[in-house]
């Protein structure tokens, strides 16, 4: 009676993940790709693409197992090597990071020192972003935005929307964003521009040419990590050396590069 039970049970979750499993994509011997392994964003061009890959990838997978190559000793110890370098440089960075600290005086005396190498590498936007599906939403708020004057209601309207302002880089965006953006001289607003996604609709605050100078809030986060690897370069040796005289360590004196002198 409990055999027959067990068996009904495994009958009736079988049948429930066979009717839940999705159709593949595509399959290699027991390597199966399904639906969900890809990223719904891709266009259908990339998805041939990654199908295509994902495909060869298996099959080389397959014929180097079968060639030996999971089992060469030379490649395990190249494996094993690189993974032991990555757990050292992580366990590196992570003991450094921790205790370096850097003050905000420390990034502005490093950005009055080197402003001629905070410059902009494209034209760039400073602007106000609403995105709707439906074209009417948008010249909607354009006509709210255009008809209130006052900061308070202009501000109402983008909290309404959850909008914030953003710099937008000339090449960096969709075509027909990059064009209506960049082609432009003018402040003020720009759309709605129709993509494949809805409507974008842009308030344009300012313009930055490509080689303007960038300003300290804009250079700050590259500053401070310019300064945590000087800092981390500066501890490494420190660090390393104190863990080694914490450690029971024997070197024959064959090897030292410093021999003791007796």
């Amino acid at each position: 009676m409990v055999i027959s039970l067990l068996i009904l049970m495994f009958f009736f979750v079988g049948c429930s993940k066979e009717s839940q499993t999705e159709h593949p994509l595509a399959r290699v011997g027991s390597s199966v790709l399904l639906e969900n392994d890809i990223d719904n964003k891709m266009t259908e061009d990339k998805v041939f693409d990654f199908v295509e890959n994902w495909v060869t990838e298996k099959v080389l997978m397959e014929k180097a197992k079968e060639a030996g190559f999971f089992k060469d000793k030379r490649l395990k110890d190249k494996r094993d090597l690189f993974y032991n370098k990555l757990v050292l440089s992580s366990f590196i960075d992570n003991s450094l990071t921790k205790d370096i600290n850097i003050s905000k005086e420390e990034v502005l005396n490093y950005y009055n020192s080197s402003k001629g190498f905070f410059s902009r590498k494209q034209d760039e936007v400073f602007v106000h972003h609403f995105f709707s599906k439906e074209i009417e939403q948008l010249r909607s708020i354009k006509r709210q935005l255009l008809k209130g004057k006052n900061r308070k209601n202009t501000t109402k309207i983008r909290n309404d929307y959850n909008v914030e302002p953003v710099f937008v880089k000339k090449g960096f965006s969709i075509k027909e964003i990059d064009d209506a953006l960049f082609e432009s001289k003018k402040t003020g607003f720009i759309g709605p521009i129709r993509t494949e996604l809805g409507f974008h609709l842009f308030d344009v605050i300012k313009r930055y040419k490509k080689g303007s100078e960038l300003g300290l809030e804009y250079s700050y986060d590259e500053i401070y990590q310019r300064l945590l690897k000087k800092k981390k370069s500066i501890n490494k040796k420190s660090f390393v050396d104190s863990l080694k005289r914490n450690t029971n360590i024997f070197i024959n004196s064959k090897y030292r590069k410093i021999k003791d002198e007796t």
